[in-house]
């Protein structure tokens, strides 16, 4: 009877298991194999080319060039979507009335559903240096000087990126913010409330503390988000000018559908599954260990 019953469920589990393995694992596993190959896409013969790939790669200084530039890039726009979207949603919790609020969830997490094609196209007519509306009110108020072309130059184009990445994504950081905020017991904000602690006290000393979890779980899917970045640049900038917003998307699109060194491509993404992963774990480990000393 028991063998019958643990049967059932491992038959009720083949069909995940199946899934899982012919649309992940088989995937994975075919592309660190090519990994290893000359392989250009398309053709399906290939030829066995050994650490070549990786040698290219490592020797390549457009790719660290690019790694570079991710690692700036995932880096500042996490570091400024965790921190504004807390003080966002503090703001939101303890000053905005319960209905608003509701209202003020969808209208920040509005932007996160937004196709990237849509975003960019927003921001490309923003930013337009000759009919632009970011440049028309600089003008407006008397700061003609700082109107420019803000995704053609090379000084500002990879900073305009992560404010519109920020502005496209602080809305989910915010709502998870909320949510966990909402889950603090309300008895304990109201007593210390009646023991004198200001906004500053409760949001450093009771919030900060209650939302680690939350930071954590932000902090990384940021991360995440911002070492994977490529629509929004591809759409807006295309990783230029010259290769001031090429990131290591951009490169690994370039590599595997311009060059057609899908080989390449496969090898770059594998080195970049390895960062996203061991940043994470660092992350993870770094956040625990400050509870830990805490």
């Amino acid at each position: 009877m028991i063998a019958r019953k643990y049967t059932l469920a491992y038959l009720f589990l083949l069909p995940a298991v199946a899934l899982l393995a012919a649309f992940y694992i088989y995937p994975v596993l075919t592309s660190v194999v090519r990994s290893f190959t000359d392989w250009n896409g398309f053709d399906a013969g290939f030829l066995w080319v050994g650490w070549g790939n990786y040698k290219n790669v490592f020797g390549d200084h457009h790719f660290w060039a690019a790694t570079g530039r991710t690692l700036r890039f995932a880096f500042v726009t996490t570091i400024v979507q965790t921190i504004l979207g807390f003080l966002l949603a503090f703001f939101i919790y303890t000053l905005v009335s319960d209905r608003w609020r509701k209202l003020m969830r969808v209208a920040v997490y509005i932007p996160v559903i937004l196709p990237g094609a849509v975003v960019s196209l927003l921001w490309s007519n923003l930013l337009s240096p000759n009919f632009g509306l970011v440049n028309e009110v600089l003008r407006a108020i008397g700061l003609e000087a700082w109107a420019r072309g803000w995704l053609g130059s090379t000084e500002t184009a990879m900073n305009t990126l992560m404010i519109v990445n920020t502005w496209k994504f602080i809305g989910m950081t915010i709502t998870f913010y909320i949510v966990a905020m909402l889950a603090i017991p309300k008895d304990l904000i109201e007593s210390a409330k009646m023991d004198g602690a200001g906004s500053g006290t409760l949001l450093w000393h009771i919030f900060r503390p209650l939302l680690k979890g939350i930071t954590e779980v932000n902090f990384i899917l940021s991360l995440i988000g911002g070492l994977k970045a490529f629509d929004l640049i591809y759409m807006m900038t295309g990783g230029g000018p010259g290769d001031s917003t090429t990131v290591l998307g951009i490169m690994i699109y370039r590599r595997a559908f311009l060059s057609f060194r899908f080989g390449e491509a496969i090898t770059m993404g594998i080195i970049l599954f390895i960062v996203i992963l061991t940043l994470t774990l660092i992350s993870r480990r770094l956040i625990a260990s400050r509870e830990d000393e805490q």
